[in-house]
């Protein structure tokens, strides 16, 4: 298998690579340098990563490689996975190098931009060569076919992955005092009551200001910790008593979310832009916390049809906030959420997928 992604080099998922590494002989290829980051080339026993000059390195959509498109001619691959959006210069590229692989493509498409009413010339060759299509969500499901993807190529939904050996827990009392050692603004929040927590950007549509009133409004405590987009909307949580600690690193993460008894995803969609995953609120239950979660794109699929609210539902929030105050109430949600998740959204679980799919289509599937 050759994989093309433009965050190839990113560290955060090779997690990713090492379960594919195990069920396929695998080369990872990417740009040396993608908006703005440069990344490292490393040695990995179970995938081989190989980064490449590029061309418009600012934006997927435009991101392109000599070095990256002659590896491919030169060593055509059984499966040939393009983790690329449709409409992209690399995209059709690749698909024009198709050969005898077995083309996937991995998409998160959530609007019709740059589709021009299925006027796009090098999309539909992209559509017409690929032969298994894994949507992110059901909703980006429903945006491919709008696009013109083929119904049939297209797949159950295939989510990110969040690794077991990353994200694991600490007990909830060490993981306190550990994160106030670290943080001293955190102990502010440890004040008995159930404490509910975010992970992420500090930014307006992911409904902060909301879930910080409905926190409030259920007589709950409140640590938050990300980068700030919009400073009103940390303003506005602090002013309803939430407590918001800088951006964490991958060290740092899982004994916040240890830490917390609840978390809460209550991202609002745009017209541009929709939640489409919600990995953190895998993270938080990897690490022994439960997970709550708007009923915008594919949160409800990680969190379950029991854990949802809609968007902008500040009462409903509150409610299901109270509900959760009960520690035995808490653990039946994580124990199905574990379940859920292990079975669905491991990096093992999301490898032996691909794999299943893609024997299927050599099998003449």
């Amino acid at each position: 298998m050759i994989l093309v992604w433009h965050e190839a080099g990113n560290k955060l998922y090779h997690d990713r690579f090492r379960e594919l590494g195990k069920l396929f002989d695998l080369t990872v290829l990417g740009p040396e340098i993608f908006a703005g980051k440069t990344y490292a080339p490393v040695t990995e026993e179970n995938f081989k990563l190989l980064l490449f000059p590029s061309l418009a390195h600012g934006h997927w959509l435009t991101y392109v490689s000599a070095g990256m498109l002659s590896y491919i001619r030169a060593h055509p691959p059984q499966v040939l996975y393009i983790h690329e959006e449709p409409h992209s210069l690399t995209a059709f590229l690749a698909a024009c190098l198709k050969r005898q692989s077995t083309f996937v493509l991995e998409s998160s498409a959530i609007n019709m931009k740059g589709n021009f009413s299925r006027a796009n010339l090098m999309e539909r060759v992209v559509y017409a060569r690929a032969d298994i299509i894994f949507p992110k969500n059901t909703e980006v499901a429903g945006v491919l076919r709008a696009r013109g993807a083929r119904p049939e190529r297209i797949v159950a939904p295939l989510g990110n992955g969040v690794s077991l050996q990353s994200f694991s827990p600490t007990p909830k009392e060490e993981a306190r005092a550990r994160l106030a050692a670290l943080f001293p603004d955190a102990a502010q929040a440890f004040t008995g009551r159930l404490l509910a927590g975010y992970a992420g950007r500090i930014w307006r549509p992911k409904g902060l200001e909301y879930f910080a009133r409905a926190a409030a409004s259920a007589d709950a405590s409140l640590l938050l910790c990300g980068p700030v987009s919009d400073p009103d909307v940390a303003d506005a949580v602090r002013a309803s008593g939430g407590v918001l600690l800088p951006a964490l690193n991958k060290e740092q993460l899982p004994i916040f979310y240890s830490a917390l008894d609840l978390f809460v995803l209550p991202s609002v969609p745009t017209p541009n832009w929709r939640e489409q995953f919600g990995r953190v609120c895998a993270e938080a239950v990897f690490c022994g916390t439960p997970a709550l979660g708007s009923n915008v794109g594919g949160i409800p699929g990680v969190v379950g049809a029991e854990a949802i609210f809609e968007p902008g539902d500040e009462a409903g929030l509150a409610a299901r906030i109270a509900t959760l105050k009960d520690a035995s109430t808490r653990q039946a949600l994580l124990d199905a959420q574990l379940r859920h998740i292990e079975d669905n959204f491991s990096w093992t679980s999301i490898a032996r997928r691909i794999a299943t799919e893609t024997q299927r289509v050599a099998n003449g599937g």
